[in-house]
């Protein structure tokens, strides 16, 4: 059996800006469906972008902001 579109939501931690992801984003043609908005995560508080992969899947990218 294989996965269902739009059934995982994943969270990315990276080093680089919210305004970087967004820039690289834009150059890939990938829509950002939400942000910059803030989160809460089990560390830290987040600033977080939100897109779909290819197959609808819900994708996080996000700066820990302390």
């Amino acid at each position: 059996m294989s996965p269902k579109p739009h059934t995982s939501d994943l969270c990315f931690i990276t080093q680089k800006t919210v305004d970087e992801v967004l820039t690289h984003l834009k150059t890939c043609n990938v829509v950002c469906i939400e942000g910059p908005v803030k989160r809460t995560g089990t560390r830290a508080k987040l600033l977080s972008v939100y897109f779909r992969d290819p197959d609808g899947n819900l994708i996080e990218v996000a700066n820990e902001v302390r």
